[in-house]
């Protein structure tokens, strides 16, 4: 462990409860996004066997159980819709806060790593949006921490509980199945010695978990509904950047496939010349782990065709940010490690440019939902109207029925536009029925409008 800076710490301690203070905000205000919607309305707001009677990627399946419990025990608000997810949040700044200063101890290092792994606007979204995504990072993390201590003074109750946490992190999102897996081999072989007598238990205890967790759900599902992903780990990586940076330039996409490959095999290297050191455990078991991912990834995408992650590769960032880190600032290269910092500033510093203080990114393109459904509603009155709605508008809607109680709404069918309704809810895809049905607009954004 480093030195420890107590002016760093504090403000470490600071900046997390201003992010945190953001998140509730962000979770209080901002309207509910596509993939929000759909899962309420399909997972959430059903009765429990309509609910389990099929399954798609979109039921991240520990954050559907907790938003019943949360919306069932909080009349439907946007904040109890995420709250799960801010509280997952909340526990991911936990885990980061303390195992940046368990390895790092303090100072510039410290607060690099804080911001590096806090900072990412996929990671922000995912600290208070209703997905699983936030959940599944945060787990991962806690049993990547609660085995890093466990390299340190053996726990077996810290190794069950790791194990538990990586089963549910898959059972949050599926997206972490590989990583999960990757850490618990790697983890089981460079800990053999001290674990071998319970690895069969450990293994039993994360499967169980996402066993328990997913048998039902994943008993209604088809592979059509479990097929959806990016084509391609370029992709994934691609749109990874683009999330994170705010840029969807190729050539900075194009430094980030190169970047993670060398970065891939430096890990392995570091991995097979510290193995078994414990103070080299970090660098260790996130290196072998973001190899042995990467290679799962690839190996069930040829062999299973199975797509690669999407958004639900977020585990790339504190995975490729621990390691570089780890790597770096336990070889003392003075001059490696002040290219590091540079580095670090000037991507702290675009994570601060595009910060998302405003809508979640999943749903910018529907950010007026919320005042549409609020018009429709002053100008419905009490009427009972027929409701249009683009495919992709559809969920949304349905979730503002049922969240303001506009039971005089019809319920919003997903079927193309080919009936007569009293108000349409139009995407710019469907706006030329605006013109064809000579229809007048009482709202108007981007990506909505709202017709009669």
């Amino acid at each position: 462990m480093e030195p420890t800076s107590t002016g760093s710490i504090r403000a470490a301690r600071w900046f997390l409860a201003a992010l945190l203070a953001v998140s509730l905000y962000r979770a209080m205000t901002q309207p509910v996004t596509p993939g929000e919607a759909w899962n309420y309305d399909r997972f959430i707001a059903p009765d429990w066997t309509e609910s389990l009677s099929r399954f798609d990627v979109n039921n991240h399946v520990l954050n559907t159980l907790l938003i019943r419990i949360s919306t069932a025990r909080f009349h439907l608000t946007e904040l109890s819709l995420r709250l799960p997810s801010l509280l997952a949040g909340a526990f991911y700044l936990w885990v980061v806060f303390r195992m940046a200063r368990r390895w790092f101890g303090g100072g510039l290092t410290f607060l690099a790593v804080i911001g590096l792994l806090t900072l990412n606007p996929m990671v922000v979204d995912a600290l208070s949006e209703a997905r699983g995504y936030g959940m599944a990072l945060a787990s991962w993390m806690w049993a990547l921490e609660l085995m890093l201590e466990s390299a340190e003074s053996f726990s077996l109750t810290k190794l069950n509980l790791s194990a538990l946490c990586l089963g549910l992190s898959v059972a949050a999102s599926l997206a972490f199945t590989a990583p999960a897996v990757a850490l618990l081999i790697v983890f089981l072989v460079w800990s053999w010695s001290e674990c071998r007598a319970h690895a069969v238990t450990l293994t039993l205890t994360f499967f169980l978990t996402m066993f328990v967790l997913l048998v039902i759900p994943l008993n209604h599902a088809e592979w059509k509904t479990l097929g959806v992903g990016a084509t391609s780990l370029r992709q994934t990586i691609n749109e990874l950047t683009a999330w994170s940076l705010g840029t969807s330039q190729q050539v900075v996409g194009a430094v980030a496939r190169v970047s993670l490959a060398l970065l891939a095999v430096a890990a392995v290297a570091a991995a097979a010349r510290y193995w078994r050191r414990p103070d080299r455990a970090l660098v260790t078991l996130s290196g072998a782990t973001l190899a042995l991912t990467l290679l799962l990834l690839i190996a069930a995408h040829r062999w299973l065709h199975t797509p690669f992650p999407q958004q639900g590769a977020i585990y790339l960032i504190p995975l490729s940010m621990l390691t570089v880190t780890a790597g770096i600032f336990k070889r003392k290269n003075k001059a490696a490690q002040i290219a590091f910092l540079l580095l670090s500033a000037l991507v702290t510093v675009r994570y601060v440019a595009v910060f998302p203080f405003g809508a979640y990114a999943a749903g910018r393109q529907f950010n007026g939902g919320r005042t549409l459904a609020k018009i429709l509603r002053e100008n419905a009155g009490t009427a009972a109207v027929r409701v249009g709605a683009s495919l992709t508008a559809e969920p949304i809607i349905n979730y503002y029925r049922t969240r303001y109680r506009q039971g005089n709404w019809q319920r919003i069918e997903r079927q193309q536009l080919i009936g007569t309704y009293d108000y349409y809810v139009l995407t710019p895809d469907d706006a030329a029925l605006i013109e064809q049905r000579h229809l007048h607009v009482l709202y108007r954004d981007a990506g909505l409008t709202l017709a009669r």
